[in-house]
């Protein structure tokens, strides 16, 4: 019975929602318009439109999302717009995939990161947007 609890106790804690890594965050105004978000333990420089509203935890996405579960695991950061009427997660070893969603997947420091961009944002100057990452050190920082 106690081997029962431990392995039910293991995998409620493997795959979280939030990744451990989503408490180093850090977003900030950049270029006018636009957010800049980092997160310096993964080597991660993202850039978003202004506008969004950010997650970065489970009871923030809840507030965001009026009580409603997250679609993916292991988020890295959450972003809502009513402006562009969706939203979008970037991810840390995605497996799931979900037909709402655009993908992009990309390698930092050997980790894969993904950018679920939903459908709803639709725009295609938008779209390539939000699915571009900044991936190295040698870009400046923001």
């Amino acid at each position: 019975m106690k081997a029962l609890i431990i392995v039910i106790a293991l995998c409620c804690t493997s795959c979280t929602t939030f990744s451990k890594f989503s408490k180093f965050n850090t977003t900030g105004s950049c270029y006018q318009a636009y957010v800049c978000i980092s997160n310096k333990n993964l080597d991660l420089k993202y850039q978003s439109f202004g506008g969004f509203k950010f997650a970065n935890d489970l009871q923030t996405y809840k507030s965001l999302k009026k009580g409603k579960k997250p679609h993916f695991k292991n988020i890295i950061i959450y972003g809502w717009s009513n402006n562009l009427n969706g939203d979008y997660y970037l991810l840390l070893d995605n497996k799931k995939r979900s037909r709402n969603y655009q993908f992009k997947d990309t390698i930092i420091n050997n980790r894969k990161i993904t950018v679920a961009l939903s459908k709803t944002i639709d725009y295609k100057v938008n779209t390539d947007f939000l699915l571009n990452f900044t991936l190295n050190k040698s870009n400046s920082d923001f």
